[in-house]
């Protein structure tokens, strides 16, 4: 009795059957990362069709979550003035693993990078001496980008423009557009775009602040953008209820080391829906303080407590703070995770150092020594260099 030979056609049936299947293949494909996913484009229409679809991008980011929100792999690093091609923005890798992202597909040149939000990066340059600014939105690892149009408006002058995106919740961005009114002198306003209409609203939002509020420095967290202050007190904007609310800012020198005298930087970002204010002191040593916010924006408590002034020294090449020298130290970035694998990124001697908060392990990223001369002109307190989480998204623009 002869065998039956296998069927050559059972293999292909089964690919057959996937690729018929738009809900089988969406489950298979958005357990894979996004930079070998994007390679998978180039299979079929189909497949370029499905993985470019701004539905497949929440999905993918809705599985790729840890408990609710991403995490960023790398971070841009910009001294506060213009990008010129063909140099590249430094970026600070935070692991070894990463393939940091290039952003040679920015077409324009002297661009700036003024935010990063959960994958996407918000940014502006100058088009024409004539025309002023030209804002854009860009994803870093689809090297997709999408120019955004401000308002036309007569009211006042422009302060800033934030980004609120949270691939989690939404697989659509808005774009806020603050703007100082000439009279009365306290009066701003706001515009409120979103990517769902590609429209700004209609009508503006008026509402009374202090000059002392940083607009240019927004965070959003928690469906909220936080700007950071000089004062005492500053402001938060509910996207979803269009509403403004005040929050208080940590007083000067609130429970600083006591061998010091005054505050040397601030740090104010988010990590994992948590704020976080950052401060490091002088004269120069290598003790600083985390803040949090609290959930009722009643107050800041210490979060973290560090003192790395003899961890530091296993760098044997890194010069120490002296009497009449200073070499500059400031925290980058506060990075949570679920557990205890928090990270804080801090930049002295022109040294980016990841310090590992469970492990007390220190990690060189990064030098810019590396980097073009003209980014190496920075202060030596580095009070220009600004920070841009790079999280690996297909988030849409």
């Amino acid at each position: 009795m002869k065998k039956a030979k296998p069927s050559s056609s059972s293999p292909i049936s089964s690919a057959e059957t996937i690729g018929n299947n738009q809900d089988l293949l969406t489950q298979i494909l958005i357990r894979i990362p996004p930079k070998p996913l994007l390679k998978l484009k180039l299979i079929s229409k189909q497949w370029l069709s499905l993985i470019s679809s701004l539905q497949f991008s929440h999905y993918h980011s809705l599985h790729h979550q840890n408990h609710g929100f991403l995490t960023p792999t790398a971070l841009f690093l910009g001294v506060g003035n213009y990008y010129r091609p063909p140099f590249e923005l430094p970026v600070l890798p935070l692991n070894p693993h990463t393939k940091v992202p290039i952003l040679d597909f920015i077409d324009y040149p002297h661009f700036k990078i003024l935010q990063s939000c959960n994958g996407l990066l918000l940014g502006h340059f100058y088009y024409k001496s004539n025309e002023g600014l030209r804002y854009f939105v860009c994803n870093p690892t689809t090297h997709k980008l999408k120019m955004i149009s401000l308002p036309v408006s007569q009211l006042g002058s422009l302060r800033a423009v934030n980004l609120a995106y949270d691939p989690v919740q939404s697989p659509y961005y808005k774009v806020v557009c603050v703007r100082k009114l000439i009279y009365p002198s306290n009066m701003f306003c706001i515009y409120i775009y979103s990517s769902n209409s590609e429209e700004w609203d209609d009508s503006c939002i008026r509402f009374r602040a202090r000059e002392y509020i940083r607009f240019d420095y927004g965070v959003f967290c928690n469906g909220i953008i936080h700007w950071n202050s000089n004062g005492k007190r500053s402001l938060r904007f509910e996207l979803e209820n269009k509403v403004f609310k005040r929050m208080p800012m940590l007083a000067p020198m609130f429970q600083a080391p006591e061998d010091s005298e005054d505050e040397d930087s601030r740090f104010f970002g988010e990590s994992r829906g948590h704020l976080h204010l950052g401060v490091t002191y002088m004269p120069l040593c290598f003790k600083f303080n985390v803040f949090e916010m609290a959930t009722d924006y009643s107050h800041w408590f210490l979060k973290y407590c560090l003192n790395l002034d003899d961890t530091m020294r296993i760098f044997p090449d890194l010069r120490f703070p002296a009497i009449d020298m200073y070499y500059g130290f400031r925290i980058l970035s506060v990075i949570r995770s679920e557990g205890e694998e928090s990270k804080v990124v801090i930049l002295v001697d022109y040294k980016a150092i990841c310090y590992e908060l469970k492990d007390g392990i220190l990690q060189n990223l990064y030098e810019l020594k590396q980097c073009p001369k003209s980014l190496n002109r920075c202060p030596l307190n580095y009070i220009g260099i600004q920070v841009y989480q790079y999280f690996e998204t297909l988030s849409c623009v």
